[in-house]
């Protein structure tokens, strides 16, 4: 006589997700309140992380990222790049916790956020509008602050949509994700992982964010271009200009991880008359002053002022470091230009005392090959 194995369950067939069933209050032994505290340890450890991921790809560091309307206060706002990565962060940690209850803060602390009724995360839409609710609790703090008296410890977007924090990293399912995790186990049981790695890798995730947030450093330093150009004046003043360029960088590092956050360029100009011109026939200048305008590829100008347009620079004695070291140094300009000007060019002038043009010529902008980070790494 042999015996038959019994059938297997069927899978979860196709059609509408199953309805969800009420609980008896918003908390079980098995999920007890979350402690505040756990709470606001779990929305620094997110915050870490979405200010590592921008900082990782665009060198700018956002803080707390996780919560709607705190941390970007008397700050310039970020720029396009940066918010797009802040932003496309916050949407994968809202689809985590929309649909498993839990970000990687909240899963490394071990708190999970359900619907008050039924005990499952609330699924994106909701979890979308709980987070901008959020804004409410912004005003003052007081709504984050209510969350450590309410006697279900519920901020106000938590009492508008329902929810409460739970002490849990095992809440009951979202229909979606039942449905899922039904068909992975029906054609994929292979795919399944234990829950500790799942709980490690958001552990380590967060502990190098949080190590990222508390070993940054930063500094600056200036590169001019190895190579110099310049031209011979036109005019009655015999001289000749030098034409420098030069980046001024500015980096943050994290965990031996280094990022470039701003870059400014400039190009200098400084007029001499002891270059190998016979300057003796020159007539007197006064207190003489310099000029530029630079020009890109694609016709953008820039000018640090005089017969350009402007106001022009003070002169040699201005206390700025232009870049540029002359012998008998008549007088010097420097102007900001958005983007690396190498190739550009330059035009400049010298004036007289009273602002008459005496020299003027064109030079080529030279290139700044220097590596802003070479000494730091």
């Amino acid at each position: 006589m042999t015996s038959t194995a019994p059938a297997a369950p069927p899978a979860t067939p196709p059609g509408p997700l199953p309805p969800v069933q009420d609980l008896l209050g918003p908390f079980t032994d098995e999920r007890p309140r979350a402690p505040w505290g756990l709470r606001v340890v779990a929305t620094l450890l997110d915050s870490a992380l979405v200010a590592s991921v921008a900082f990782l790809a665009t060198g700018d560091t956002p803080s707390f990222g996780a919560l709607p309307g705190l941390g970007q206060a008397g700050t310039a706002p970020l720029d396009a790049p940066t918010a797009a990565w802040v932003a496309g962060t916050l949407l994968v940690l809202g689809a985590f916790q929309a649909y498993t209850g839990m970000t990687p803060g909240k899963r490394a602390v071990g708190i999970s956020v359900v619907d008050d009724r039924s005990g499952r995360p609330i699924g994106l839409p909701g979890t979308m509008v709980r987070w901008f609710a959020h804004v409410l609790d912004t005003i003052l703090l007081v709504g984050y602050l209510r969350a450590a008296f309410h006697h279900e410890g519920r901020t106000f977007a938590d009492s508008l949509l329902g929810t409460v924090a739970v002490r849990t990293t095992t809440p009951l399912p979202h229909p979606l994700v039942a449905r899922v995790r039904a068909a992975r186990d029906a054609h994929a049981p292979w795919l399944r992982w234990p829950r500790r790695v799942t709980g490690a890798v958001a552990l380590v995730v967060c502990a190098a964010a949080a190590a990222a947030s508390v070993t940054s450093s930063g500094g600056g330093s200036r590169q001019a271009a190895q190579d110099e150009t310049s031209c011979a004046s036109t005019g009655d003043f015999a001289a000749t200009a030098i034409v420098s360029g030069a980046r001024d960088t500015r980096w943050d590092s994290r965990l031996g991880i280094t990022r470039v956050t701003e870059q400014d360029w400039s190009v200098s100009v400084a007029w001499s008359t002891g270059l190998g011109v016979d300057a003796s026939d020159n007539p007197d200048v006064g207190a003489a002053t310099a000029a530029v305008a630079v020009t890109s590829s694609e016709g953008d100008s820039f000018t640090s002022g005089g017969p350009f347009g402007g106001t022009v620079d003070d002169g040699v004695d201005d206390g700025v470091d232009d870049g540029v070291s002359v012998s008998d140094e008549v007088a010097s300009a420097t102007v900001a230009v958005p983007r690396d000007p190498g190739g550009w060019t330059a035009r400049v002038a010298l004036m007289d005392e009273h602002g008459s043009v005496v020299a003027e010529c064109s030079a080529p902008v030279p290139t700044v090959d220097a590596d802003p980070l070479e000494e730091h790494w």
